[in-house]
């Protein structure tokens, strides 16, 4: 298996991600921040973590550090990113259900020149004790966890009272999901993770998930409305598969926004990271797609 590839899947069935850090130097400049205007859900998990985290170490002792848990940790990428930015005062802790995971996510920690600790767990009862942590990170997570409930309530023990929640879900289709629903209903489901996604809600469940395990929202935003001519890629698999007269008008304007993004990349890629972090600011409160970003924390 080619581990530089993202989403593969090795011989075991397990569904393997790996991806690169955003920061790749040994500091983090503010050029290097401005990467994150292309990386959509990062810009907004990354920036609620850092601000929670400045605000809170000007109150406290230099020896006290500020402890995030990335949940969910894959390959380590986040892990690295967080400590890069964030620094020598943050102590960052990786879990992760998939044991090659870990593995890799080791090397590439001593690759970058990191310090921060990554291990194995069962994906249930979390290896901490209560209010270890000031912060939660963990991101395309959720739909892959048997009991949410038990889930979300096992991040709330290890979390400080009022500390930080920066999530990103996977959920069902919302109503404004207007092209995906519209060939779900007509059988064809484009989710390329579909048979790994088991827990999938809309999103007022999903707020009800969290408020129910004692968190409080501050802000839920869903990550790109227009994913049909953003993401052509994310379509065309699926949409090739099916027969040529089915869907005929969707999959032909599927193939030139698919010929021209590949064409273009990386420059269209990059400009439609840009559009998602834009729409996510302008309508993501209010509409209803596939997937959310979640900024809370627990309750005091």
């Amino acid at each position: 298996m080619d581990n530089k590839l993202w989403g593969k899947i090795n011989n075991h069935g397990a569904e393997i991600w790996d991806t690169d850090p955003v920061f790749r130097g040994d500091q983090v400049t503010w050029q290097d921040k401005l990467k994150l205007l292309f990386y959509p859900k990062k810009f907004f998990l990354y920036r609620y973590i850092y601000k929670d985290a400045k605000k809170k170490l000007r109150k406290r002792d230099l020896n006290e550090p500020y402890r995030i848990l990335d949940v969910g940790c894959g390959t380590g990428a986040s892990v690295i990113d967080l400590k890069k930015l964030l620094g020598k005062r943050v102590d960052v802790v990786g879990v992760d259900v998939v044991g090659l995971q870990i593995d890799l996510a080791k090397t590439k920690i001593k690759k970058n020149a990191v310090y921060a600790e990554v291990e194995l767990y069962d994906g249930e009862k979390l290896p901490f004790s209560n209010s270890s942590f000031d912060a939660i990170y963990s991101s395309d997570v959720l739909g892959h966890v048997k009991n949410v409930r038990n889930w979300l309530d096992e991040l709330n023990r290890v979390l400080k009272p009022g500390g930080a929640l920066a999530m990103f879900s996977e959920s069902k289709l919302g109503k404004h999901a207007y092209i995906r629903n519209y060939l779900l209903r007509r059988g064809l489901n484009i989710d390329p993770h579909a048979e790994y996604h088991i827990s999938l809600y809309s999103k007022y469940t999903l707020k009800e998930f969290l408020e129910s395990s004692d968190f409080e929202i501050n802000k839920m935003y869903t990550a790109f409305w227009a994913s049909f001519w953003v993401h052509p890629d994310e379509f065309y698999e699926s949409l090739k598969k099916t027969n040529w007269h089915k869907f005929f008008i969707l999959k032909t304007l599927n193939k030139v926004l698919y010929w021209m993004k590949k064409k273009t990349h990386p420059y269209s890629t990059a400009l439609c990271e840009l559009y998602g972090l834009v729409e996510m600011l302008i309508v993501g409160k209010w509409v209803e797609a596939q997937g959310y970003i979640v900024l809370g924390r627990k309750k005091k």
